[in-house]
């Protein structure tokens, strides 16, 4: 008897174990982008756009909603991080299931303000452009519109999606150079 116990005690030490290594930490690398895009999490969000694994160095960027602990984003700068993917037990029902912490930021790459980049400015019916204080995006980022400002205001009432085409101007103001 005690060996048919001993017997069925070893396969479930053995299953607990690995189970523990499965919630365990990993390291990750990961490029952000030099800009951030609009995304819709529990309302309108800026987010991060990133590369992890094979897409490093592609054209292929994923809109990244959550925080990196440690990590302090600035605008024109594209950053290689080496990051600590933690899961989290009982995520809230709106958040991430892994907690991200910066353990490196291996490389930065400025680039020139002249570099072109799209932004969503309307996702599915849902305008990302505010205009409490001037134009902005999420009353964050200060639009300059350059001279589209009537074609602007008119495609955001009209479309469902809508994308614009910037330049930056500085760390918190873009220009619109094009609309789609």
């Amino acid at each position: 008897m005690k060996k048919q116990i001993l017997l069925l005690t070893i396969p479930v030490l053995l299953f607990s174990c690995s189970s523990d290594d499965d919630n365990q930490s990993q390291t990750i690398e990961m490029r952000i982008n030099h800009f951030q895009n609009t995304g819709i999490a529990v309302g309108p969000v800026l987010t991060l756009l990133i590369q992890k694994g094979d897409d490093i160095g592609t054209d292929n960027w994923t809109k990244f909603y959550s925080n990196i602990e440690g990590f302090n984003y600035v605008p024109g700068t594209i950053y290689n991080l080496s990051v600590k993917a933690e899961p989290i037990d009982n995520p809230p029902a709106d958040g991430s299931s892994i907690k991200y912490t910066l353990i490196e930021v291996k490389a930065t790459q400025e680039v020139d303000n002249e570099t072109l980049f799209d932004i969503d400015l309307k996702i599915n019916g849902e305008n990302f452009v505010t205009t409490d204080t001037g134009l902005e995006l999420l009353n964050q980022i200060n639009i300059d519109c350059n001279n589209l400002c009537d074609e602007l205001e008119t495609i955001l009432q009209n479309q469902d999606f809508v994308v614009g085409t910037f330049k930056r101007v500085s760390n918190n103001e873009i220009q619109l150079m094009e609309l789609e």
